[in-house]
């Protein structure tokens, strides 16, 4: 009886596990491609002007960000989409400044079929954002929409 029991909980959290798995997979399927920025919030101030001209585009593991068509931040990223909000790790590899390169920029997505949402800290700071608000924070948030082909 407490074979049977002990297997039927084990594969009740495989399956959930194999599901958070597929959901991950999921979502970076769902963020391959080119997003254009829409809005862009940062801390106490009122939506940016400054990315209406950026795209951020997923490639595989890594990402882009081009302001008319110029890369000015590249690097890899990592999700989690098994938190709630989905998680997102951006690392710097090359940027045109250079301040943040080999830093990584903590942060949370949300996806909503052609919308993404990104909120994120900057580079060198080791916080994450646990909702999407900047108000009175040092975060960045980004909406985006994916470029359709």
């Amino acid at each position: 009886m407490r074979v049977t029991l002990f297997l039927a909980l084990l594969s009740t959290v495989l399956v959930a596990a194999d599901k958070h798995k597929d959901t991950g997979a999921q979502d970076r399927q769902k963020l391959q491609g080119t997003w254009q920025f829409l809005q862009e919030l940062h801390g106490d101030s009122d939506t940016s002007d400054e990315g209406k001209h950026c795209q951020f585009i997923f490639d595989g593991d890594k990402f882009t960000v081009k302001k008319v068509d110029k890369a000015i931040l590249e690097g890899t990223f990592t999700i989690d989409a098994t938190k709630s909000p989905a998680q997102i790790d951006l690392k710097v590899l090359k940027e045109d400044e250079d301040e943040r390169t080999g830093q990584t920029s903590l942060g949370i997505y949300q996806l909503d079929g052609d919308k993404l949402k990104l909120c994120a800290c900057e580079p060198s700071r080791d916080v994450r954002p646990v909702e999407f608000v900047t108000k009175g924070t040092d975060f960045v948030m980004v909406v985006m929409e994916r470029v359709k082909k």
